[in-house]
C-alpha cells in the first residue's frame, strides 16, 4: 500500500473508531468536529474505489497467469486528479464500471449499518422505550439528523403500511458537491454517497428490532429522499 493510500485508510479508521465507541460514558470527552463526517465521506468512497480497482486488476492478471503489477502509488482517484477529471469541489469522478461501483456501494452501506448500530446504542432515549416503528423513524428524523447534520428532515411521509419517506431538501453532505455539469450528471455522481446514510438508517432501525430496506435518490442536488420499507425476516432471505 502506498503512503497516500495508507494515509487515507488511517484517516478513515480513526474517524470510524471515534464514531463507533461502545457505551455512553463521557460523551463530551470523545466528541469530534461535526465537519469530520463531511471529510470522511469522499475519503471513504475514494479509498473503497481504489481498493476495488486494485483487486480487480490483480484478479485479471492472476487469470492471465501474470505476476502482480508494481504500482506507483496512484490508483483510481489519484489518477483522476492528475488528469483533471475530478470535480472542482474535491469529490472525485467515478469509474464507468457498474459492477465495481455496486461492490463499493454495498461496502458503504455496511459501514453505515455498523455506524447506525453504534449511534442507536449511544443516543437512544433513556427516558422512554421506542417500540412503535413510526416513533423510531421520528427519532431518526429528529434526534439523529440533528446530531449528524445540525438540522431535522424537512418532511416525513408514511402510508401506514410499513413505508416511510424522509425528504431532506438541503442534505448537508451534498451542499458542497459541485461540478461543471449539473442535473442528472451531478445526481449520478452523488449516488455512491447516499449509501452510507442509507446504512446508518437501516442500522438504527435494526437496533430496535425492525428489519428494513432503505434506498435513496436525488433528483437535483442538494435534495435527497430516503425511502424506508419495513420487511419481514422471510423477505430478507435470499
Amino acid at each position: 500500500m502506498s503512503a497516500s493510500n495508507s494515509g487515507q485508510a488511517s484517516t478513515v479508521t480513526q474517524l470510524m473508531s471515534a464514531l463507533s465507541i461502545n457505551g455512553r460514558s463521557s460523551i463530551e470527552s470523545r466528541q469530534i468536529n461535526n465537519s469530520a463526517l463531511e471529510f470522511l465521506l469522499p475519503e471513504l468512497v475514494s479509498t473503497l474505489i481504489d481498493s476495488a480497482l486494485r483487486m480487480k486488476r490483480a484478479s485479471e492478471r492472476l487469470g492471465l497467469g501474470l505476476e502482480p503489477e508494481e504500482t506507483d502509488g496512484k490508483d483510481g482517484q489519484d489518477k483522476a486528479a492528475d488528469d483533471g477529471s475530478a470535480l472542482a469541489s474535491g469529490w472525485p469522478e467515478l469509474p464507468d464500471d457498474e459492477e465495481l461501483m455496486e461492490q463499493v456501494c454495498v461496502k458503504l452501506e455496511m459501514v453505515g449499518f455498523r455506524v447506525g448500530k453504534r449511534l442507536a446504542e449511544r443516543f437512544a432515549p433513556l427516558n422512554r422505550r421506542l417500540t412503535d416503528t413510526l416513533d423510531i423513524v421520528k427519532f431518526v428524523c429528529k434526534d439523529i439528523w440533528l446530531l449528524l447534520f445540525n438540522r431535522q428532515v424537512d418532511n416525513l411521509k408514511t402510508n401506514h403500511r410499513g413505508v416511510y419517506v424522509l425528504q431532506d431538501n438541503k442534505f448537508k453532505w451534498f451542499l458542497r458537491m459541485s461540478g461543471n455539469n449539473g442535473g442528472a450528471a451531478a445526481a449520478r455522481r452523488a449516488q455512491p454517497y447516499i449509501w452510507l446514510p442509507c446504512g446508518i438508517i437501516r442500522g438504527i432501525l435494526d437496533s430496535f428490532g425492525v428489519n428494513t430496506v432503505v434506498i435513496a435518490e436525488t433528483l437535483g442536488l442538494p435534495q435527497c429522499t430516503f425511502q424506508i420499507k419495513v420487511v419481514s425476516n422471510e423477505q430478507l432471505k435470499p
